[in-house]
């Protein structure tokens, strides 16, 4: 601060701040109706208003209403950068798929996003609407690395219809990871049933990976052991030619450094008996991480059962040769 320059005095009810120019002004106190204006005014700014009597309209499922909402919306914001995108949202949120297809004839966009959104909540008519409108081909991969056919796997009556469709069950997202590897991270066994009869190649993505981050049962184990079977590669590194992995540089593991840090003694002795490798190093990019072992894994986290069936798995084995622990 200049020497001599003294900051006015403060008005009642201001915080004093450092002086640097003129002093604040009060801010007004905001009624219920000027506090909701100032709401919808913040969103706008990001592209879209607010518009509760539309998103109350679509939920009722009243065509007509929405239609007069949607105008009076329309009046009320006419900016260009308002689509109103938000009340499609709101209406696949409801599954409402005469409102869905209304509100595209009535000029509302879509955007892959929402199609993704559809598929993940099960809706065929919905996404049946979406793809038509969108010219979308089912085997695409999004802008933000997913594919239709992996974010309906919760759903089995989707997946068959995707699939009659000719959505491809072996399309890999950015993640590398098949709509296969995420119905065992998330879906039922019997859409993991429906995309195997669909011909979906198991060596791809990284299922073991994903068995492990479902519950941690007797069922986990027993698919576990059916990929296995069906020839799911044991020692398969995780984002193995995935883009989004290479542009975040994760450290990348096989399903056992993953079990082995989880403290899933089960699953380890399943995958050693499998022949996975209790030596390999994780990955980054291309280049071996030194002292990230599954043993090294269960070490830093403390999980001395896996440490110990790891010990004897690698004393037992022609690998003590080259790994004293």
């Amino acid at each position: 601060m200049m020497s001599g320059l003294t900051p006015p005095p403060l008005p009642p009810g201001i915080i004093g701040v450092p002086f640097h120019g003129p002093p604040p002004t009060p801010l007004p106190t905001l009624t219920p109706s000027s506090s909701s204006t100032l709401h919808a005014e913040f969103f706008l700014d990001f592209g879209e208003p607010l518009h509760p009597e539309l998103d109350e309209a679509i939920a009722t499922g009243d065509a007509s209403q929405v239609s007069t909402e949607l105008a009076r919306a329309r009046k009320r914001y006419p900016q260009t950068n308002v689509t109103f995108n938000t009340a499609l949202q709101c209406a696949i949120k409801y599954g409402t798929p005469e409102i869905v297809s209304h509100l595209l004839s009535s000029g509302v966009p879509a955007t892959e996003r929402d199609l993704l959104a559809a598929a993940a909540m099960g809706s065929i008519p919905i996404v049946a609407c979406l793809v038509e409108h969108l010219a979308w081909s089912l085997n695409t991969v999004a802008s933000n690395g997913h594919t239709v056919l992996s974010r309906a796997v919760p759903h089995e009556h989707l997946v068959l219809w995707l699939l009659s469709q000719g959505a491809d069950p072996n399309l890999q997202d950015a993640w590398s990871e098949t709509p296969l590897s995420r119905a065992v991270e998330y879906g039922s066994p019997e859409v993991i049933s429906r995309l195997l009869d669909a011909g979906a190649d198991i060596s791809r993505g990284a299922p073991l990976h994903m068995s492990l981050r479902r519950k941690e049962d007797s069922a986990s184990l027993e698919l576990m052991e059916k990929l296995l079977v069906l020839g799911a590669p044991v020692d398969r590194y995780q984002g193995e030619d995935s883009p989004a992995w290479q542009e975040v540089g994760f450290p990348r593991g096989t399903a056992l450094h993953s079990a082995s840090s989880r403290g899933n003694v089960l699953a380890v002795q399943i995958l050693l008996a499998h022949g996975a490798d209790p030596l390999r190093n994780k990955k980054l990019e291309t280049s071996e991480i030194p002292e990230s072992s599954p043993y090294e894994e269960a070490r830093f986290r403390g999980h001395a059962e896996v440490m110990s069936v790891l010990q004897r798995h690698i004393r037992r084995s022609d690998s003590f040769h080259r790994y004293r622990l």
